[in-house]
């Protein structure tokens, strides 16, 4: 009996993180694209990582994501799965120094932000007893690093208060 409800119970989250790693990166990846389209304080932010829009990285992150899914090699699958927690952790650790510079420059962008709830939950959802945090954490670690040496993010005027 108990067996049994184990077995539903497992059966249920692996379903429902399958339809979050379906749903939430597609969603990442239109929140990005909606991005684009901002006229009001999202406007006035910018930011690149090596060189590239940050929006072109959220995309394409989101993307490498949603990808993920389409492997059905059961034996890839097993590292898909260590790959995409150690992605979001990284992931995350940039998030980190983003967020601190909106908080510096006192300039919120929700699009960001619900980027940001995207990432958090698809690590929620991704984590649990097979991940070593040890890896996780020194992702999370690379991600700081790497926006802390290659992040470049500007604030200009707010145009659209101009029309």
């Amino acid at each position: 009996m108990i067996a049994g409800i184990e077995h539903a119970m497992r059966t249920h989250l692996n379903t429902t993180r399958d339809i979050a790693n379906i749903a939430v990166p597609l969603l990442g990846a239109g929140i990005m694209v909606y991005y684009g389209s901002c006229e009001t304080t999202c406007a006035t932010l910018s930011g690149s990582l090596f060189g590239i829009d940050l929006k072109i990285v959220g995309v394409s992150f989101m993307v490498v994501l949603f990808l993920f899914n389409l492997i059905a090699l059961p034996e890839l699958r097993r590292y898909i799965v260590h790959l995409r927690a150690s992605m979001l952790a990284a992931a995350l650790g940039g998030e980190v120094l983003l967020v601190r510079f909106q908080i510096v420059h006192d300039t919120f962008c929700p699009y960001c932000l619900a980027f940001m709830a995207c990432l958090v939950a698809l690590f929620a959802f991704n984590t649990g007893r097979f991940t070593n945090w040890r890896i996780a954490g020194g992702c999370f670690v690379a991600g700081v690093a790497a926006f802390f040496l290659w992040f470049e993010g500007a604030v200009g005027p707010m145009l659209f208060l101009l029309d």
